[in-house]
C-alpha cells in the first residue's frame, strides 16, 4: 500500500482547497479537500485512484483493513438480510408513523399508538382484512350522536 510522503498545498479551487499528494512509490497528483488539513497525514498508507488529469482520490484504511474516502456503506449488520425484511421494516416504519400522526389529532396515549400500529401494519402486509369502515364500525352502538 504506498504511503504518503509529502502533502503541500497549491492553492484553491471554488470552496476546495488543491493539494500535491507525493507518494513513497514515485507517484503523485492532485487532491481536493474541504479543509487546509485533510483527513490524511504524511506517513499514512493509503489507497489511491488517479483519473487522466492527475487529480487523485485518497482512501484511508481502517482499523478493520478496509478503505473509507468513498460513498457512504451501511454496515452489513444494520442492513436488512433481504428485499422482503426491508419492505417489511418499511411497512412498520409506515405503520407508526400514520399511528402517530392519527394519534396526535385524537389525543391519543402511548399504548392506543402502538396498538393502533399494530393494526395498520396487519393490514399494510395483509394479515388482517382492512378494518371496519365508520359505519360497519358504529352500526351496533346506541350513542346519542
Amino acid at each position: 500500500m504506498p504511503k504518503i510522503i509529502s502533502i503541500t498545498p497549491t492553492g484553491q479551487w471554488q470552496d476546495l482547497y488543491k493539494l500535491e499528494v507525493r507518494f513513497d512509490s514515485g507517484d503523485f497528483g492532485t487532491a481536493f479537500a474541504k479543509s487546509q488539513t485533510p483527513p490524511y497525514a504524511v506517513g499514512e498508507d493509503v489507497e489511491y485512484t488517479k483519473n487522466e488529469k492527475g487529480t487523485i482520490k485518497i482512501q484511508r484504511a481502517n482499523a478493520f483493513g478496509a478503505t473509507t474516502g468513498g460513498a457512504y456503506t451501511p454496515s452489513v449488520g444494520s442492513m436488512p438480510k433481504s428485499n422482503d425484511e426491508r419492505s417489511a421494516s418499511i411497512i412498520r416504519q409506515v405503520a407508526l408513523k400514520s399511528a402517530v400522526e392519527y394519534a396526535c389529532a385524537a389525543q391519543h396515549d402511548v399504548n392506543t399508538i402502538l396498538a393502533n400500529a399494530e393494526t395498520f401494519n396487519a393490514w399494510m402486509t395483509g394479515a388482517s382484512s382492512a378494518p371496519a369502515s365508520h359505519t360497519e364500525h358504529f352500526a351496533n352502538r346506541n350513542d346519542p350522536f
